[in-house]
């Protein structure tokens, strides 16, 4: 009986500490990420704006909500947040020039995470553009997915669907820097 309370109190308190999330902290590069970058040969550029697509609800670039959980976005907007990931990966790899006439902006078109059992998702999608010299010589959207077992304790699942979910910013990125015509249209010289 004793046994039984203990674990009965103890699944409340996860339960209950699993609705209450910390920030997200700053993006940081990635091995990946800065390895492609390097090995691509591209030109230094910066980004520009990176914006939730029209027409999509605003809560959608400000929170996402799992179960009784909601993570804020970092600064406001998950879509900002996509912008400081490629930043901090230009970065990285020693491509990041804030007077570049390369110029990366985005536009987020989807971004959902579902943790329903047995079998959780998350997608994250942007428009990206690149301009050179203030012509675009880029534009396509890209979309990044995650599948996971999710768990049936909240505890458990909603911290977890959070984790692959911000896992996919640098997967995203990720994707762009290994798009061949990205590559093409950012080549050096």
């Amino acid at each position: 009986m004793r046994r039984t309370r203990l674990g009965l109190l103890l699944t409340a308190a996860l339960c209950a500490s699993g609705c209450a999330m910390t920030p997200l902290p700053p993006p940081t590069a990635s091995l990946d990420n800065v390895q492609a970058l390097r090995s691509a040969g591209l030109a230094p550029m910066r980004t520009g704006t990176f914006v939730a697509g029209p027409g999509r609800p605003t809560e959608m670039d400000h929170s996402i909500a799992v179960r009784a959980g909601v993570q804020p976005a970092p600064g406001g907007s998950f879509a900002k947040y996509l912008g400081d990931t490629l930043q901090a990966e230009l970065k990285g790899a020693g491509r990041l020039d804030p007077n570049a006439t390369l110029v990366v902006s985005g536009v987020v078109t989807d971004t959902h995470v579902d943790s329903a059992m047995p079998t959780a998702h998350a997608a994250l999608a942007a428009k990206f553009t690149l301009v050179r010299d203030g012509r675009p010589v880029f534009e396509k959207t890209l979309r990044v997915e995650d599948h996971w077992d999710s768990d049936f304790m909240g505890a458990v699942a909603i911290p977890d669907a959070f984790n692959h979910y911000t896992g996919l910013f640098p997967k995203l990125i990720g994707a762009l820097l290994a798009d061949a015509d990205f590559r093409a249209a950012a080549k050096a010289g």
